[in-house]
C-alpha cells in the first residue's frame, strides 16, 4: 500500500493512486447513499474498493475529507449538466418544448444516478456543516440555473405560479420518490412501466396537454 507521502515503489503504474481515489469515491458515495454519514464504515468502504482502509487516509485523510470529497465529485459531475440545461432559458425554442426538455433531463439525471440523489435527499434531513457544504456547493447551484425556466413557465400561465425554488425542490423530492417507488407502483396499480414509459407518465402528468417530447419541437 501506498504511503501518506504518497512516494511510489519502483514500477508502480503511474495511473494507479487516481483509479484507487475513483474506486473510493464511488463506494463511499454508495455507503453515504443508503447509510448516511453516521452508518458508512471506512474499512467497509475500503473494503467495497477493494483496499485496505490506509488508503482512505492516503487519499482524504479523515471521513469528514472523504464526505467533502464525494460532494466535490458531484459538483465536477453537475458543471456541465447546468451549462446544457441553462441553454434552455434561451427563447429560440418554443417554450413548452423548452420546459419539457428540461424537466425530461431532469428526469434522466435522477434516474442515471440514484446514488447521488439518495446521498442529497438523506443529507437533507441532517442539518448542520454538511448540509450547509451541500447547499452551497449542489442545491443553490441546481436551483440559480433552473429558476429561471420554471419562472418563464409560470408566467406564461403554463405552470401554477408559486416561488420558483419551492417548485425546484419539489420537482427533485417528487420525482425522486417515484422513481425509487417504481416496484411499489406497479404492485398497487398491477401494471409493470419501464423507465421510458414512467418517465413519459410524470411528464404528461406534470404538463397536460402543454407537454411537447425532447426532439419533436413544435
Amino acid at each position: 500500500m501506498p504511503e501518506r507521502d504518497s512516494s511510489r515503489r519502483p514500477g508502480r503504474p503511474k495511473g494507479s493512486d487516481s483509479a484507487s481515489r475513483e474506486k473510493l469515491l464511488y463506494a463511499a458515495l454508495t455507503a453515504f447513499a443508503r447509510l448516511g454519514y453516521e452508518g458508512a464504515r471506512l474499512r467497509d468502504i475500503a473494503a467495497e474498493a477493494g483496499f485496505d482502509v490506509s488508503m482512505i487516509a492516503h487519499h482524504f485523510g479523515s471521513k469528514a475529507e472523504l464526505w467533502t470529497a464525494v460532494v466535490d465529485e458531484l459538483k465536477r459531475r453537475q458543471i456541465p449538466r447546468l451549462a446544457d440545461f441553462a441553454r434552455l432559458a434561451q427563447p429560440e425554442l418554443p417554450l413548452a418544448f423548452r420546459l419539457s426538455q428540461g424537466i425530461a433531463t431532469f428526469i434522466d439525471q435522477l434516474t442515471t444516478e440514484p446514488d447521488a440523489v439518495n446521498f442529497v435527499t438523506r443529507q437533507l434531513a441532517e442539518p448542520g456543516g454538511r448540509l450547509d457544504y451541500l447547499v452551497e456547493q449542489l442545491i443553490r447551484p441546481s436551483a440559480v440555473c433552473c429558476t429561471p425556466l420554471w419562472q418563464e413557465a409560470m408566467e406564461a400561465g403554463i405552470i401554477k405560479r408559486v416561488d420558483p425554488v419551492v417548485f425546484h425542490l419539489a420537482l427533485f423530492g417528487g420525482l425522486a420518490t417515484v422513481l425509487a417507488a417504481r416496484d411499489v407502483i406497479a404492485r398497487i396499480s398491477g401494471k409493470q412501466r419501464s423507465l421510458p414509459e414512467l418517465k413519459e407518465e410524470m411528464l404528461r402528468g406534470l404538463l397536460g396537454n402543454v407537454l411537447q417530447l425532447p426532439g419533436k419541437p413544435d
